[in-house]
C-alpha cells in the first residue's frame, strides 16, 4: 500500500512540475523604448525679420516637452522656443533634452528686396508694476537694458494697486481690459507676456523687431494754454486684412518715487531706492480705451483728437504720445511715439 501511494505521489509530482514548466518561447521579454525627440518648426522658408515658433515632441509618448528642452540655432542656444530670423542665409537648428539630441531642421531665410513705401518697424511694451512692489525691478531693469540695446522699443508704464502715486483711471481700465491682476506683468505687442526674470529675456523682445513695417505712424501736436490738439496719422504699404484700430496714449516721463526692491542683485541691492525715475508712465487715454476704428488701406488716414491737458501732467514738457494700431486679432502692427508740442513725421525705409 505504501509503494501505491508513493508511486501517486510520484506521479503528481511529475504533472506538477510538467504543467509548470514553459519553454523559452513561452515567455516575451518587455524592452523598453529608449526616448527620442524630434524638433518641428512653424515654417522652414521665411523672409527676413520672420519668427519662427520651435516645438520639441518626445516619443514614444508624443508627449510635448517644449519647456524641458534646449533649442540650438548653429551651435548657439536661443532663448525661449521661438527666434526671429533678421539675416539671409540657411541656418540649422536642432534642440537636446538631457544627453539625447533632436534631428537637425534646415531653416531658409531670404532677403527683403522690396522696402519701397516701407516703414520702420517698432514695438510696443506695456509695463504693468508699482512703486510698492519689491518684484518689480526686475522688469524695471529689464527696460533700461531694453533701452540701451534698442530704440524700436516704445514702453508704458501702467502703475496698479495700493496707494502708488502714478495709478490713473486709464491704467485701472486698460488692466481690466487686458486681465492684468498681477504685477509686474510686461506684454510685448498686446500678444506676448514678457517672460520674467526680463531683465534676463531682453532677447524675447528684440527678437520681435523686424526690418520693415507695412504701415507707418505720424503724430503731430500743439498746446495752446491748456487746450491739446493732436493729429494722428497712418498710411499702409499694403492692405491689412481685417479691421485695424488706432489707440493713442499720453505718458509721462521723469517722474520720481522711492521703489520696493525684492531683488539683491539690482540697484545695489537696496530694499527701497530713492528717487527711482520713471519714464513713460501712462496719464491719460487719447483714444477710445479699445481704440478707435480706422481704414485698413490708404495713405492718407487721419485722425485728430482735441482735449483738455489732464490735471495729473506734472510737467507738460515731459510728456508724450504714444500711437499704435493694431489688427482685427489685437496684435500691434505698428507703434510710434512723439514728445508734446511736436511732429514725429512717417519713419520710411
Amino acid at each position: 500500500m505504501r509503494k501505491i501511494t508513493f508511486f501517486l505521489n510520484l506521479l503528481i509530482a511529475m504533472f506538477l512540475i510538467q504543467s509548470c514548466t514553459k519553454t523559452e518561447s513561452d515567455f516575451t521579454a518587455v524592452v523598453p523604448i529608449p526616448e527620442s525627440i524630434t524638433l518641428r518648426a512653424s515654417s522652414l522658408a521665411v523672409l527676413e525679420g520672420t519668427s519662427i515658433d520651435f516645438t520639441v515632441i518626445s516619443s514614444p509618448t508624443n508627449a510635448d516637452v517644449t519647456s524641458n528642452a534646449k533649442i540650438y540655432l548653429n551651435t548657439s542656444e536661443i532663448p525661449g522656443s521661438s527666434y526671429n530670423f533678421l539675416q539671409e542665409g540657411t541656418f540649422e537648428v536642432y534642440a537636446t533634452k538631457g544627453s539625447i539630441k533632436s534631428n537637425i531642421v534646415s531653416i531658409t531665410v531670404t532677403k527683403v528686396t522690396s522696402t519701397q513705401n516701407a516703414y520702420v518697424h517698432n514695438v510696443l511694451i506695456e509695463e504693468y508694476s508699482g512703486t510698492w512692489c519689491g518684484n518689480c525691478p526686475r522688469l524695471l531693469y529689464g527696460v533700461e537694458l531694453l533701452h540701451q540695446q534698442t530704440q524700436k522699443a516704445f514702453v508704458v508704464g501702467i502703475h496698479l494697486f495700493g496707494s502708488d502715486p502714478f495709478i490713473s483711471s486709464a491704467g485701472n481700465n486698460l488692466a481690466s481690459m487686458r486681465g492684468v491682476s498681477s504685477v509686474p506683468t510686461g506684454h510685448i505687442n498686446r500678444n506676448i507676456n514678457w517672460t520674467g526674470p526680463q531683465y534676463e529675456n531682453v532677447p524675447q523682445v528684440i527678437n520681435e523687431i523686424k526690418p520693415l513695417a507695412n504701415m507707418g505712424i505720424a503724430i503731430s501736436s500743439s498746446l495752446t494754454g491748456n487746450n491739446l490738439n493732436i493729429s494722428v496719422k497712418v498710411a499702409y504699404k499694403e492692405t491689412v486684412a481685417g479691421a485695424t484700430k488706432l489707440t493713442v496714449y499720453l505718458v509721462e516721463d521723469k517722474l520720481t518715487f522711492t521703489q520696493r526692491n525684492y531683488s539683491a542683485n539690482l540697484y545695489g541691492g537696496l530694499a527701497s531706492i530713492p528717487n527711482f525715475q520713471y519714464n513713460g508712465i501712462l496719464r491719460s487715454l487719447v483714444s477710445a480705451l479699445a481704440g478707435d476704428n480706422i481704414p485698413n488701406t490708404g495713405i492718407a488716414n487721419e485722425k485728430l483728437y482735441s482735449l483738455a491737458l489732464p490735471s495729473n501732467i506734472v510737467n507738460a514738457a515731459n510728456t508724450k504720445l504714444v500711437a499704435f494700431v493694431t489688427d482685427a486679432t489685437g496684435n500691434v502692427l505698428n507703434v510710434q511715439e512723439a514728445k508734446l508740442g511736436t511732429v514725429k513725421d512717417f519713419e520710411r525705409l
